[in-house]
């Protein structure tokens, strides 16, 4: 039965990607928020999960606010689908006018010092587009950490459209040692760490107020191995094209030890949190991020 829902779902992302190939950028919005009212309509345990977490992070808001981002951020999620499935019919041009980048040099600069570099988002707006776009602006090939999907037919469908610009992937779950042989190679690494990490081998650190489990690999990897941190999230406009600025996360002033890692993560988590107060609607609230507090 799974191998059947599996190739299913397959089938159902080709399709919507022939579909969405072939539709305006507009139209292509559009099919996004459908597909994200079906993703509401389908998933009452999820939908409940992002009404708490955003009650929880806005507790200020009213009902209807709530409900409003609620929707918005189903609709976010159907879009991320329409774009990705449809992301092997893009051309580089296409790219090119899709997303634009404030500050791109900074990226580059940091690349040519050759301490290596790590490329930090998370689930905001279009991360898949924003990973992708990067090596093809830059030509710089990016090592992508990617959580493998449970439908591998899909799975291996997603990553040839991740690695189509020349990036290429490797999973989350046997990635420790060729993250460690890029970096010391002057390799660049892209990763998210907004979801919600181990209790008892990750830091808490404050997160909307709550101190919150949050990966601490990106903080120990740059301090251990003195790596740059370079950070963006994306914001889609009105006009359905995307902005990312390009920032550093600095770090020059800790030291590799338990302080430094906690610092160093507070601050990623604190640059996040502003990112999702300008846009909360492009975040993926349908995750059990508080699933770890104190």
């Amino acid at each position: 039965m799974k191998t059947f829902i599996d190739f299913l779902i397959t089938q159902i992302l080709l399709f919507v990607g022939f579909l969405s190939s072939h539709l305006s950028i507009s139209k292509r919005h559009k099919l996004g928020c459908l597909i994200g009212e079906f993703f509401k309509l389908i998933s009452s345990t999820r939908k409940k999960i992002a009404y708490n977490n955003i009650k929880m992070a806005f507790p200020m808001e009213s009902h209807e606010w709530i409900n409003t981002i609620v929707k918005k951020s189903y609709h976010n999620l159907g879009i991320i689908v329409a774009e990705v499935s449809a992301m092997n019919s893009f051309s580089d041009n296409y790219i090119h006018n899709l997303i634009k980048y404030n500050n791109p040099d900074l990226l580059i600069n940091k690349y040519k010092e050759g301490k290596g570099l790590i490329l930090l988002s998370g689930h905001f707006a279009n991360w898949e587009i924003l990973a992708y776009s990067v090596g093809l602006f830059t030509k710089i090939p990016i090592l992508i950490i990617v959580k493998t999907q449970k439908n591998s037919s899909s799975d291996k469908i997603i990553n040839k459209y991740r690695t189509r610009s020349g990036n290429s992937v490797i999973s989350m779950h046997n990635a420790a040692r060729e993250i460690i042989k890029a970096i010391q190679t002057g390799g660049a690494i892209a990763m998210l760490a907004d979801q919600s990490a181990t209790s008892d081998k990750d830091v808490f650190v404050n997160f909307f107020g709550k101190p919150t489990a949050t990966y601490k690999a990106p903080a120990e990897l740059a301090l251990k191995f003195n790596v740059p941190i370079i950070c963006a999230f994306p914001v889609r406009h009105k006009d359905y094209t995307y902005t990312a600025d390009i920032l550093e996360l600095k770090h020059d002033d800790l030291e590799n030890n338990e302080h430094g890692i906690y610092e160093l993560t507070s601050r990623y988590a604190r640059m996040l949190e502003e990112a999702i107060k300008k846009n909360p609607e492009l975040w993926v609230w349908q995750h059990r991020r508080w699933k770890h507090t104190i």
